[in-house]
């Protein structure tokens, strides 16, 4: 770059557009730096779980209405629809949901009513209807048939309330109750 005479106004010339450069980077820098910022703030993730029927998804970290009904669904069936033969498996997979100060408790009344409907030849099938959401409870109330062997025992309808938090994106359940 030889725009001037002397070498000393060409290098003093070169300077300043290596300045101009420099500044507009640093500009170009700060303000890509203010959009990822953003972005982060309404970042969406979706996460495909294999026992979900539907997606989950996180906005501003608060999990969608529909992820909610989905685990709440989930759980609602582990709970109330069981078998002799599956109960405790399926006690099992509904034990992982609960957080870790409701787990003793639970744990112990779910393999009291395991061993029950073990001993008893108890099943039990929830139909579930409606699902409110208030906060961080849910009332899900449905229709619930028990059976013991082939003979039937009762068909009642049944709400049960589900009491949650979220903690890391992680669904755990504080309480599970039926009214």
């Amino acid at each position: 770059m030889n725009v001037f005479v002397s070498k000393s106004a060409n290098l003093f010339a070169q300077n300043r557009l290596l300045k101009f450069i420099i500044i507009v980077l640093t500009i170009g820098f700060l303000f890509n730096s203010l959009m990822v910022n953003m972005a982060l703030k309404y970042q969406k993730i979706v996460l495909i779980p294999p026992h979900m029927t539907g997606t989950v998804e996180f906005v501003q970290g608060k999990p969608t209405e529909s992820y909610i009904n989905d685990v709440c669904r989930r759980v609602v069936m582990l709970a109330a629809n069981y078998s002799p033969a599956t109960a405790r498996k399926q006690f099992d997979e509904l034990l992982v949901y609960y957080a870790p100060e409701s787990y003793p408790d639970a744990s112990k009344s779910f393999y009291s009513l395991a061993g029950r409907v073990e001993d008893a030849q108890v099943s039990s099938v929830f139909f579930p209807e409606t699902f409110k959401i208030k906060d961080n409870k849910i009332e899900i109330f449905g229709n619930i048939k028990q059976f013991t062997g082939n003979t039937f025992i009762e068909n009642r309808s049944a709400t049960y309330t589900l009491e949650y938090r979220i903690i890391n994106g992680k669904f755990e359940i504080m309480s599970l109750i039926e009214k």
